[in-house]
């Protein structure tokens, strides 16, 4: 005989319930969860072959549910008003050198290179928003990120000698040769 929602509703919300709670501290978060669970269960009943397994099928539904809440929430900060929205002390000439010789490589990449690197690097679109930006597949968006990162590296190597801290960050950067980097000479 096939169990109902109801049938099984009756037999093991609490004890499913406790399994969450358990697991979630936010009581609220714990109930919606649980909610979650027996409308997958309503949906996927006709799917349980064997109703001996019925117990473990639910938990495995419990446990999933769980893991996507944690994966889903998101930790904010509180940004205080006081700060500010740019720096407004004095800028570096070699910095902002460096930052117009970047963006020049960036705007030489072939158009579709460019405009891959630009929306998601500079604008934060998604890839997946970007793909539809564009109206190709999600792996066509992230190759052609992909491949715009490569080829801004590739000049990068070629023209400049980047020297890296143990951690991979840039804290130095000279051209290779004079003369070797239009991009950093037009600067």
């Amino acid at each position: 005989m096939t169990p109902t929602v109801e049938n099984i509703w009756t037999e093991f919300a609490d004890r499913l319930g406790q399994f969450i709670r358990s697991r979630v501290s936010d009581r609220a978060a714990a109930d919606d969860i649980l909610q979650d669970v027996f409308l997958k269960v309503q949906k996927k009943l006709g799917q349980l072959d064997d109703p001996a397994k019925l117990q473990s099928w639910l938990y495995l539904i419990a446990r999933n549910a769980i893991i996507d809440h944690y994966r889903t929430k998101k930790e904010t900060t509180q940004i205080p008003e006081s700060l500010p929205a740019e720096d407004d002390g004095d800028n570096d000439p070699e910095i902002e050198g460096l930052k117009a010789a970047f963006r020049r490589m960036v705007y030489s990449l072939p158009d579709p290179y460019r405009d891959a690197i630009v929306l998601t690097e500079f604008e934060g679109v998604s890839q997946k928003e970007l793909a539809q930006r564009l109206g190709i597949s999600i792996s066509g968006a992230k190759s052609r990120v992909q491949r715009g990162r490569a080829l801004l590296k590739r000049m990068l190597v070629d023209c400049c000698q980047l020297e890296f801290d143990r951690r991979g960050s840039v804290i130095d950067c000279n051209p290779r040769a004079k003369g070797s980097c239009p991009e950093c000479q037009s600067s």
